[in-house]
């Protein structure tokens, strides 16, 4: 066999590995993974009175970022949530859309194992 085509095969058989692994998440579990992970890089700014928080988190080939606002009381308003992992589509979820859901489902790369503290 040429080495270009056991490459070829080798590069398939990787592809439809990590199709198998794919698991499927809601923006919401997305959301408390990213809250929770701890890993998670947490910023927070106030302009204006508003408080505005953003979180960073990396795991494995996978970026997630989530945008919130903090009312007075302290609860969170997801305001925008993003994955980004390579060879997809990035998943996003904005509150302005009116498409956007917190309920849709999304596939992700596997995130279950890399979600124990």
């Amino acid at each position: 066999m040429t080495p270009s085509w056991k490459h070829l095969l080798e590069q398939t058989a990787a592809a439809i590995r990590e199709w198998l692994q794919r698991e499927n998440h809601s923006f919401a579990e997305l959301a408390e993974l990213i809250r929770h992970h701890p890993d998670t890089v947490r910023s927070e700014r106030t302009w204006l009175g508003l408080t505005y928080r953003f979180y960073s988190l990396t795991l494995a080939d996978a970026a997630l970022r989530m945008e919130t606002k903090v009312a007075h009381n302290g609860n969170e308003r997801i305001l925008s949530l993003s994955l980004h992992a390579p060879r997809t589509k990035a998943a996003v979820y904005r509150s302005y859309d009116e498409e956007s859901d917190l309920s849709d489902v999304v596939t992700t790369p596997p995130l279950a194992e890399k979600t124990a503290p």
